[in-house]
C-alpha cells in the first residue's frame, strides 16, 4: 500500500543540509518520489497519508556489527550490570537460581559483570562462586565477552583440572598448584566449558524466541543488522527463521571457525543463503576472525604494555594474540580466494598491525580477480594508530569503531593504557579525516543496541565519570549519522538500495521525537523512537 509522509523534518541523509518536504512510498516498499510535497500528491493522490506532527524521519538504522543470535542468550540467563560487588553477584545469581528453580541438572549462565566497577577491582573467582551452590554449575561472563569465571563443579565436569594445558588463544588462570582458580580469558578457554557443561545442561529454542530478540534491535530503529561471529547451530536457527518467515529485520551473518564450528562447512550448508540478496530477510555476507581481547579486561593484544594498576601487573605485559601470522595469511587468503568479505576483531594496535599485514600478504598471494572489492573490515579499531589508519585507505578496508567505549570503559581506558594512548580511545574522527567510510557499532548483547546512544558517543566523547577524551576525534553529528546509515549500508554492498531516502531504495525509516541535527548534541542520547518500518511496514512502534 502506498505511503505520503509529510509534516515533520525529513532528512534524506544525503547531504548535510538536504532536507524534503515529502516522502511518498510504493505498493513494492520502496520509494517512490522524495522531494515536494506537490509531486508527491500528483504522484498517488488517493495515498494514506501520515502526518508526522512535527517529528523526524530518518534512514533505518543500519547496525554494522553486533551478535543478534548470541543475545537471545541473554534473555535466559542473569543480568549481573548492576552489580557493584561480588555481594551483589552472589545475590543475583541465588534469586536467578530460586526464581527459575533451577536444580542439580541444570547450569548457571550470568552476563555483563563488570570488574572495574566491583569493589573489589578483580573478577570472583570459584571460591566467590562456590558460596552461591555447589550443586550447579556456574558460568558468568564480563561485559566484555572475553572474560569470565566459573565454579569448582563447572570445571569438574569439564574435566579441567591443574594438569589441563591452556588452549590456544586463551588461559584459564591458576592457582600455586595449578588448579583453576576460576577466571577464564577469551572465548578458547570458555569453548570446553560451553561444549562439556552448558550444551548438555541447555537447549535453545531460537525461533521462539525471535520475535523478542527482534524488538530489542527494532526499539532503536535498527532495520538491518548482524550476527557478528555466527556458530553452526546457531546459523542453522537463523535459516530456520528465515525459512518460516520469522525475520522481519534483514539479518547479515558472518560465520566463524569456533569451538566445533567450521565457517566453511557453514556455510556450505546454507549455500542458497550466499549471496547479497535476502531469503527470508537473511543471508550471509562474508566471515569473521577473531585477533585479539578486550581492552577493559587486559587481553586486548598492543604494541606497548599497558599501564601498572596494581602491585601484581607484570610491567611488560601486552595482552597476546589469537593466531600465529603464517595460520593466519593462510586463512586470509583462503577467505579471499573464496571470495568472502572478512571482519576481524582488532582491539589491540598489535592486532590490528597483525590483521593489515597479513591481509596486504594474502592479497599479494591471491589470483583472483575481484580481491581489491571485498570490503574487508577491522571491527572496533580501539587503539588503531594513525599509521594504520592511513594504511586501511590503501587496502580499502573499513573501520567499524566502537564508540560506546568512550563513555562505557573511557576512564578504564585512562587507566589501563595512559593519557596519551586512553584519550585517543576510538578515533572516529581521524577515520573520517583520512576519507575512510567509517561506521559505528554497538557490539550488542555487549552493551543495547541504542544506536542514538552510539552516535552521541562519537559526536561528545565524553566518560561515565565526565571526562572528557581527545575532542580532535569528536565528528560531527551528520558524519555520525552516516555511520550508522549510509556508511553501514556500504560496508553491507547495499548503499544502493539502503542508506539514504532516495527514489528507489527500500522504504527502511525511523521516526524520531526529535531531530538529532537540530538538538544540542549532549541532549541526542536522550531522543525517542517512536517507529520503525521495513520496506513500507511498521515493525515497531512505541506504543507496542
Amino acid at each position: 500500500m502506498k505511503t505520503l509522509y509529510v509534516g515533520g523534518d525529513i532528512v534524506p541523509m544525503t547531504g548535510k543540509d538536504d532536507r524534503v518536504e515529502a516522502l511518498l512510498v510504493g505498493d513494492d516498499g520502496t520509494i517512490v518520489h522524495a522531494g515536494s510535497e506537490h509531486d508527491a500528491r500528483a504522484l498517488a493522490s488517493d495515498a494514506p497519508v501520515v502526518d508526522l506532527r512535527g517529528k523526524t524521519l530518518l534512514p533505518g538504522f543500519i547496525d554494522p556489527h553486533s551478535h543478534i543470535l548470541s543475545a537471545t542468550t541473554y534473555v535466559l540467563t542473569a543480568d549481573l550490570s548492576d552489580a557493584r560487588s561480588f555481594a551483589d553477584i552472589q545475590k543475583t545469581l541465588r534469586d536467578f537460581i530460586s526464581e527459575r528453580g533451577l536444580g542439580a541438572n541444570d547450569v548457571v549462565q550470568a552476563n555483563s559483570y563488570d570488574h572495574n566497577l566491583l569493589a573489589e577491582q578483580r573478577h570472583p573467582d570459584r571460591h566467590v562462586l562456590d558460596e552461591v551452590t555447589t550443586e550447579i554449575p556456574i558460568i558468568i561472563t564480563h561485559m566484555s565477552g572475553h572474560v569470565g569465571s566459573a565454579n569448582t563443579l563447572t570445571y569438574s565436569l569439564a574435566g579441567i583440572d591443574a594438569s589441563t594445558p591452556n588452549p590456544d588463544g586463551g588461559k584459564w588462570l591458576r592457582e600455586e598448584d595449578g588448579t583453576p582458580l576460576g577466571p577464564w580469558e577469551e572465548p578458547a578457554a570458555l569453548g570446553p566449558l560451553n561444549e562439556k557443561v552448558v550444551g548438555p545442561r541447555s537447549h535453545v529454542d531460537f525461533p521462539s524466541l525471535a520475535d523478542e530478540v527482534q524488538r530489542y534491535y527494532t526499539r532503536y530503529g535498527v532495520t538491518t543488522c548482524q550476527d557478528g561471529a555466527t556458530l553452526t547451530s546457531l546459523a542453522d536457527d537463523a535459516v530456520a527463521c528465515a525459512e518460516q518467515g520469522r525475520w522481519t529485520m534483514d539479518v547479515v551473518s558472518y560465520p566463524i571457525t569456533l569451538f566445533d564450528s567450521d565457517r566453511n562447512a557453514t556455510i556450505a550448508a546454507h549455500s542458497n543463503y550466499v549471496s547479497r540478496d535476502y531469503r527470508g530477510h537473511f543471508r550471509f555476507g562474508g566471515i569473521k576472525i577473531i585477533l585479539d581481547g578486550s581492552p577493559q579486561g587486559r587481553t586486548a593484544w598492543m604494541s606497548e604494555p599497558y599501564e601498572v594498576v596494581t602491585e601484581d601487573d607484570d610491567p611488560s605485559y601486552r595482552g597476546y594474540p589469537q593466531w600465529e601470522n603464517d595460520d593466519l595469511v593462510a586463512d586470509l587468503k583462503d577467505a579471499i580466494d573464496r571470495g568472502y568479505q572478512v571482519l576481524a576483531h582488532c582491539n589491540g594496535d598489535a592486532a590490528a598491525e597483525q590483521y593489515l599485514n597479513c591481509y596486504e600478504q594474502a592479497l599479494a598471494q591471491s589470483s583472483r580477480a575481484d580481491k581489491m572489492e571485498l570490503r574487508p573490515v577491522m571491527i572496533h579499531c580501539q587503539t588503531a594508530r594513525s599509521d594504520q589508519l592511513k594504511r586501511m585507505v590503501n587496502l580499502r578496508m573499513i573501520p567499524s569503531i566502537f564508540a560506546g567505549h568512550t563513555y562505557y570503559w573511557g576512564d578504564v581506558h585512562l587507566k589501563n593504557f595512559g593519557q596519551q594512548r586512553g584519550m585517543r580511545v576510538a578515533p572516529v574522527g581521524e577515520a573520517h579525516q583520512l576519507g575512510l567510510p567509517f561506521n559505528l557499532h554497538t557490539d550488542t548483547p555487549i552493551i543495547p543496541c541504542d544506536m542514538l546512544f552510539t552516535v552521541w558517543c562519537a559526536v561528545n566523547r565524553v566518560t561515565r565519570d565526565g571526562v572528557q577524551l581527545a575532542v580532535d576525534q569528536k565528528v560531527s553529528v551528520f558524519d555520525a549519522l552516516r555511520g550508522i546509515t549510509i556508511n553501514a549500508a556500504y560496508q553491507y554492498f547495499e548503499e544502493d538500495r539502503k542508506g539514504t531516502l532516495e527514489k528507489g531504495k527500500l522504504a527502511d525509516l525511523v521516526i524520531l521525537d526529535r531531530n538529532p541535527l537540530t538538538v544540542d548534541p549532549m541532549e541526542i542520547k536522550d531522543i525517542r523512537v517512536l517507529a520503525t518500518i521495513k520496506e513500507g511496514e511498521t515493525i515497531w512502534e512505541a506504543s507496542s
